[in-house]
């Protein structure tokens, strides 16, 4: 199953619980008894910043995730992929997300191990905004919405919404909204 896209904000249930840079081999221990380890890049195929390219490329890291004592693995994260493939789920609705990774390749020039520089941010699961639950694929009808909110069905474009149980049947009366179907 792949990993769930989570992108972590400040406001809502989503909380990012730090951001943090690490050189390759180095180890930071973060909140909640999460130690992460840089250990490789495995592939950087960016596309070097003096040249002009038809796409942006990617770089490919790898590290090593100890929760409350316990090693959880390896996990690669790429960037130049989109949010979906620099994110891995931790355990326990923690994730990890690379951020950037730095510096930028130039022509002609291997960056070496030790110069990389990688940003990551580590957040907890929360519901996501209907809108992003629907734009990171998942189906009008299925969304989750917090509880006390209402999963309703925007009249104009289709889009979820959440809202106030007793704001759905006045949205549907007024014709701003369609119930959703869930079953």
């Amino acid at each position: 199953m792949p990993h769930v896209l989570v992108i972590a904000e400040t406001h809502g249930p989503n909380v990012i619980l730090d951001k943090f840079q690490l050189r390759p081999n180095q180890t930071v221990s973060e909140p909640n008894n999460v130690d992460v380890k840089f250990l490789n890049v495995t592939d950087d195929s960016r596309c070097p910043s003096d040249v002009t390219c038809i796409w942006q490329g990617k770089s490919t890291i790898t590290v090593n995730v100890i929760k409350s004592g316990q090693n959880v693995g390896d996990y690669n994260l790429t960037s130049g992929l989109g949010d979906k493939n620099a994110t891995v789920q931790i355990s326990d609705g923690y994730f990890l997300q690379l951020t950037k990774i730095e510096p930028y390749p130039k022509s002609g020039t291997k960056i070496p191990l030790s110069d990389y520089v990688a940003t990551f941010e580590l957040s907890k699961y929360g519901i996501l905004s209907p809108l992003k639950q629907f734009k990171s694929g998942t189906l009008a009808q299925q969304v989750e919405c917090n509880t006390g909110f209402e999963l309703i069905i925007k009249a104009t474009d289709n889009s979820p919404a959440c809202v106030l149980s007793s704001s759905a049947p006045v949205l549907i009366s007024r014709g701003w909204a369609i119930a959703a179907s869930t079953g």
